[in-house]
């Protein structure tokens, strides 16, 4: 259970599919969420990518995290500046005035060093997983088969 006198954290990351974030609190994980990228999405920068992951924790963990001071652990050092940049896009500028609402800090952690969300985000695809399945149960049938104190009754 959160405890709301202690700090949050929150990991983030994105892969070519998808976006994971994961709320921490003590080094435990509170919450897992993620959600495949929209085709648009796809298209995005990967500025732009990390950046729509933080926006889309803040708003599924936003009970957690309004009025509360947390931290923003992602593996993109330039996200530290988005607050300082003088030129932005439409979307980005949207971002900024959603961004407000909360008090937070961007700690960048290298890639390998944010291992709950990398793996989450790097997992292969779901079909991948089927066909190695598939795999091992055909394995099992024949080797179960052939075991010979399986077969007598």
């Amino acid at each position: 259970m959160p405890n709301f006198t202690q700090p949050f954290v929150l990991e983030c990351d994105v892969s070519r599919e998808g976006i994971v974030t994961v709320l921490m609190q003590g080094g435990h994980p509170i919450a897992f969420e993620s959600r495949k990228l929209l085709l648009h999405e796809r298209l995005y920068s990967i500025y732009d990518k990390k950046m729509l992951a933080i926006m889309h924790a803040l708003a599924k963990y936003q009970q957690y995290l309004v009025g509360n001071m947390f931290r923003v652990r992602i593996d993109h050092n330039i996200l530290k500046f988005f607050l300082e940049q003088k030129q932005l896009q439409e979307r980005q500028q949207k971002w900024i005035s959603k961004i407000q609402a909360y008090d937070f800090d961007i700690e960048y952690v290298k890639g390998k060093n944010n291992m709950v969300v990398n793996s989450l985000s790097c997992r292969p695809a779901t079909s991948s997983l089927m066909s190695l399945d598939i795999d091992w149960r055909a394995q099992l049938l024949v080797k179960y088969s052939k075991d010979r104190f399986s077969c007598e009754v």
